[in-house]
């Protein structure tokens, strides 16, 4: 599971997946407490509660194992440096699988460090208010960090989830990349293209230009990225 901390445009990682290499969340834990307003009439036995005027708020304690550092010295160093590093708020979001969950503010209580050697457990503990979900896109579940291997994809244009305009772009950041194996051309052919923030128009013939796929959720105002091909 996926989740970040947003202070306006710094993104702080507090874990960011399951595998041996990330920041692993080893466990969930977390209490919804509510504030609800209260009255006692003179003489009555029992007090009038008013749950619609209730407040709610969600306490998170977020246990993250950090990969193994290379030694001792820089184990110590990371378990002093990540809480400082940590922005005192913003806005909490939290992925798993094709759900994300966006919590609009949050702030930090405190977060507890453990040394093991040369690996470092940080339970950060946050409180967060106003969740919304959203599903995300087939792209926007890919992690970034890799290049998306969208062998299911034949071609560039002509919609449907075998065509590359055809997937959604909305919620997907420019500098994704993906893979594909598709008639380019003349030619079935492998190629690497990269979402670049543009308004350049399609070309699919390699011999006019370079080869560029708008989208077709493509929005000169509200979603102007454009895919671009690199290794030809």
């Amino acid at each position: 599971m996926i989740w970040k901390l947003t202070e306006g445009e710094t993104i702080f990682m507090l874990a960011d997946g399951v595998g041996r290499n990330y920041q692993q969340l080893s466990a969930l834990s977390f209490d919804l407490r509510q504030t609800t307003q209260e009255s006692q009439p003179l003489r009555a036995q029992w007090p009038v509660a008013y749950p619609s005027r209730a407040s709610r708020s969600l306490s998170f304690n977020l246990p993250v194992v950090f990969p193994p550092c290379a030694d001792l010295e820089e184990a110590f160093e990371q378990a002093l440096d990540i809480p400082v590093q940590c922005p005192r708020g913003g806005v909490l979001t939290g992925i798993l699988g094709s759900t994300q969950r966006e919590y609009s503010q949050a702030w930090v209580n405190a977060t507890h460090v453990d040394t093991m050697g040369v690996t470092n457990l940080f339970n950060f503990s946050i409180t967060a208010v106003n969740p919304t979900t959203t599903t995300l896109s087939t792209l926007a579940q890919y992690d970034m960090r890799n290049v998306a291997n969208l062998h299911e994809i034949t071609g560039l244009t002509g919609g449907g989830t075998t065509k590359l305009d055809g997937y959604v772009t909305t919620d997907v950041s420019a500098g994704f990349q993906l893979q594909i194996f598709a008639a380019i051309g003349a030619l079935n052919q492998l190629a690497t293209f990269r979402l670049f923030a543009g308004t350049d128009a399609t070309n699919t013939d390699p011999d006019a230009g370079p080869v560029i796929v708008r989208p077709a959720d493509y929005h000169a105002s509200t979603n102007a990225k454009v895919w671009k091909r690199l290794d030809a």
